[in-house]
C-alpha cells in the first residue's frame, strides 16, 4: 500500500464541500481532483479547496490511474451509475446516502466491490457524531441490557426540499421522498445503535398530503412515512418521518425553512433506556427509575471521523463501519417500507 491516498470528489455541492473541508485533517490523504457538470460550482470549489485537477465529466476523473478513491456526492439517481463506474475503474467508493435507489442496485455494487477487492462505503456521518459514539460506548458497557425496541424520528412541519434541479420531489430522480431523504437517517441511526440486526419483516404506510406547499413541476413522492420493522433477534424499530405535517406545539421550532422539527432516537433496553437528544440514560437503581444526564465523550468532527475510517479500511487497518452489506440491508428496509404501504400489509424482507 502506497503511503499517500489520492481522493477525488464527484459533485461539488454542500456534501462535497464538507468532505473537502475534512480531508486535510486526515494523514496521508490528498484531494487529488474534483468533478461537476456545473462549471460555476466546479470553478468555485477548485478555487476554494485547491485540488490538483478538476473535470466537467466525472469519467475523466475516474480515468486517472493514480486516483485511489472516489467520493460521490451527486443526486440520488446518479449514485448507482457513478459508483459502478468508479468500481469498474478500480477505485474504492464512498457514496453519500442513500447508497442507491433500491436494494437491487446496491446488491450489484456490493458484489462488484467484493469481486474486485475494493471498499464500498456509504455516507452516514451521523454514525460518527459524538452523541452516537458515546451511545455506542454506553451500550457496549451493558447499561441498557438487551435492546428490544427503538423509536426513530425525523419530522418537520414545513420542510419539503426542492434542491438544485428540483429533483427531490421527482421519484424517477430521487427514489422517494421524506423516507429516503431524512427517514433513512433516523432508521439507520437506530439500527446501527442496535447492532445492525437482520431485518425480517416490515409493516408501513406512506402519505402524500402536502404537495401544495411547494411549487415544483413534479411531486410524486411521499411527504410522510411510518414503519414498524421486525428483526431476527426479536427487536423492533418504530420509524416516523415527515417533510411536512401539522405538528403539535410540543415539537420544537427548527430552522426557519423547516418549521417545527424533531430528530431523535430512543433505545429501550431491559436495564435502561437511552435518548440521543439530549443525551440521557434512564436506568433502574435499586428498584427506582433514575434519570442520568450524559456528557459526550468525544469532540471530533463527524465528517472527519467518517473519512478516517474510510481511509483506514482502504489501508486494511480497520473494518469499514459503513460497509456494503449494511448498505444493502438498509436499502432492503427502504424497499420494504414502500412495498408494505403499496400492498397494504406486512411484507417479508427478502
Amino acid at each position: 500500500m502506497k503511503k499517500e491516498l489520492k481522493f477525488g470528489i464527484i459533485g461539488t455541492g454542500w456534501p462535497g464541500q464538507q468532505h473537502a473541508i475534512a480531508l486535510p485533517a486526515i494523514p496521508d490523504v490528498q484531494l487529488r481532483s474534483c468533478a461537476d457538470s456545473n462549471l460555476e460550482r466546479l470553478h468555485s470549489f477548485a478555487e476554494t479547496y485547491h485540488p490538483e485537477s478538476s473535470f466537467e465529466d466525472y469519467q475523466q476523473l475516474l480515468g486517472d490511474r493514480d486516483l485511489d478513491a472516489a467520493i460521490i456526492c451527486l443526486p440520488n439517481f446518479l449514485h448507482f451509475p457513478a459508483s459502478l463506474a468508479a468500481l469498474e475503474a478500480g477505485k474504492h467508493v464512498f457514496c453519500e446516502k442513500p447508497p442507491t435507489m433500491n436494494a437491487a442496485e446496491m446488491k450489484v455494487l456490493r458484489d462488484e466491490a467484493a469481486s474486485r477487492g475494493l471498499i464500498y462505503f456509504f455516507g452516514r456521518q451521523f454514525r460518527f457524531t459524538p452523541a452516537v459514539r458515546t451511545a455506542r460506548d454506553i451500550i457496549a458497557e451493558g447499561r441498557l441490557g438487551k435492546i428490544y425496541r427503538a423509536r426513530a424520528t425525523w419530522i418537520r412541519s414545513r420542510g419539503i426540499p426542492a434542491g438544485i434541479g428540483l429533483w427531490f420531489t421527482d421519484k424517477k430522480r430521487s427514489g422517494g421522498g421524506a423516507l429516503i431523504d431524512i427517514g433513512v437517517h433516523a432508521l439507520d441511526t437506530a439500527w446501527f445503535l442496535m447492532g445492525t440486526p437482520r431485518p425480517i419483516s416490515i409493516s408501513a404506510k406512506v402519505f402524500r398530503n402536502f404537495a401544495e406547499l411547494v411549487t415544483v413541476p413534479v411531486f410524486d413522492v411521499e411527504d410522510e412515512a411510518h414503519a414498524f420493522v421486525r428483526f431476527a433477534n426479536d427487536a423492533i424499530v418504530e420509524l416516523e418521518t415527515s417533510w411536512a405535517a401539522n405538528l403539535t406545539d410540543d415539537t420544537p421550532i427548527g430552522p426557519e425553512w423547516v418549521g417545527r422539527e424533531s430528530n431523535n432516537c430512543v433505545l429501550f433496553g431491559t436495564k435502561g433506556t437511552l435518548r440521543l437528544k439530549p443525551l440521557t440514560l434512564f436506568e433502574d437503581e435499586n428498584g427506582k427509575l433514575v434519570t442520568v444526564p450524559l456528557e459526550s465523550r468525544y469532540r471530533e468532527n463527524s465528517f472527519e471521523m467518517q473519512l478516517r475510517n474510510f481511509a483506514d479500511a482502504i489501508r486494511g487497518r480497520a473494518p469499514a463501519i459503513n460497509n456494503a452489506e449494511q448498505a444493502f440491508e438498509l436499502m432492503e428496509m427502504i424497499d420494504g417500507i414502500y412495498a408494505s404501504s403499496e400492498l397494504g400489509r406486512e411484507v417479508p424482507v427478502a
